[in-house]
Formats: structure tokens, C-alpha cells, sequence
């Protein structure tokens, strides 16, 4: 009964933290080049139980979809937007809906930046490769680096104007892994209570 017990509730905790997971990717399924989260579960060793594995951010690119804003970029191919914090820390994103600080700075919707002094009130301009054109005049990069922050290969990608990616979330897939962690969520609960019911009626039985 005690096994019993101790597999419910490990099971309880990994398929309440995929729900979250699940919750997440649905909420940002409007989210720009949000890359969804996925959920296995693997039995733990030796104990019976059930336990979540690391939930892994999922390495699909969703659609291209046109703005016609100017400060709205994509990659079409692999990479992410290196982007450059206020103490110089870097980071690496897909999401591309960029706007023009008051230094000049190309930057993202937390105030990073993408590229330093590009805009000068001039018509931006942004060649396949990520350099970016004031009114003709080359002003800066876009740098495009893979996960390790190091540079694409020139060829390997092309940098779009005026699109955005959208979210890869799956909607039907995500709605299909919600119902199936909240019946599992549900039997657990009733093996469990199940299991409690006749580990009392034991010990009353042994009184």
C-alpha cells in the first residue's frame, strides 16, 4: 500500500508540472518566435514511481508572417538575434519585433541591443545577411549566432524585413496533452485515496 501511495503521488507532481508546461505553450501561442516546451516521463528506478524529465524548450521554428513594419525582423533558415544587455551580457532570441530607442539602438522589447546607432531617422534597410542600410548608407549588423553565441555561416539563413515568426506552439497537439495529464492527474488521485482507504482499514483491522 506505502508503494502504492508513493507512485501516485510521484506520478501527481510530474503530470501537474506538464500541465504547467502545457499552460505555458498555450498562452504564448500569440507570443512572436516563442519556441514551446515539451514533457516526457521516464519510470524512476528501483522505486516505482513516475517522474517528469527535464522539460526541454523544443528547437521548431514556427511560420513567416508580414507586417510591413520596418522594425520587424525574422530569421528564415537557423539562428537566433544575439543581443547585447546594458552590463554587456548576451543573450539569444528569435523573436524579432524590434524598435528604435533614443540613442539610436536597434533593440528588443526588454531594451536590449540588437545593433548599436543604426537609426538616424532615416528608412531602415536590412541586406539577407543581417547589415542594415540608412537611406543607402551602411550603418551596422544584425549579428545571427547559433545557441552557443557563435556566428552563422554566411548562406545558412537570411535575415527578413517586415516579418515576423510566429509561435510554434501546436494548439491541437497542446490541447490533446492537456486532457491526457488532466485524466492521468485524475486516476492518480483515486489510486491514491484508493490506496489510503485500504492501508486505514488494515490498521484498523491489526488494532
Amino acid at each position: 500500500m506505502i508503494q502504492s501511495l508513493y507512485s501516485s503521488s510521484s506520478a501527481l507532481l510530474a503530470y501537474s508540472k506538464a500541465q504547467d508546461a502545457t499552460a505555458h505553450n498555450i498562452a504564448n501561442v500569440s507570443t512572436p518566435a516563442f519556441q514551446s516546451f515539451s514533457s516526457t516521463f521516464s519510470e524512476i528506478a528501483n522505486q516505482g514511481g513516475v517522474k517528469l524529465n527535464t522539460v526541454r524548450t523544443d528547437q521548431g521554428t514556427g511560420y513567416l508572417i508580414p507586417t510591413g513594419n520596418q522594425l520587424d525582423f525574422s530569421i528564415n533558415g537557423n539562428g537566433y538575434f544575439k543581443v547585447t544587455d546594458a552590463e554587456g551580457n548576451e543573450s539569444y532570441t528569435r523573436r524579432g519585433d524590434f524598435s528604435v530607442d533614443s540613442g539610436g539602438n536597434l533593440v528588443t522589447r526588454d531594451g536590449g541591443i540588437v545593433a548599436a546607432g543604426v537609426a538616424d531617422g532615416g528608412r531602415l534597410e536590412i541586406a539577407d545577411n543581417g547589415e542594415i542600410y540608412s537611406d543607402g548608407a551602411y550603418k551596422g549588423r544584425i549579428e545571427v549566432v547559433d545557441r552557443n553565441g557563435e556566428p552563422m555561416p554566411e548562406g545558412s539563413f537570411t535575415v527578413e524585413q517586415g516579418i515576423l515568426e510566429a509561435s510554434d506552439t501546436n494548439m491541437a497537439k497542446e490541447i490533446v496533452d492537456s486532457m491526457v495529464y488532466l485524466n492521468s492527474y485524475k486516476a492518480n488521485i483515486v489510486t491514491a485515496q484508493t490506496a489510503d482507504q485500504m492501508l486505514g482499514t488494515i490498521i484498523d483491522m491489526m488494532a
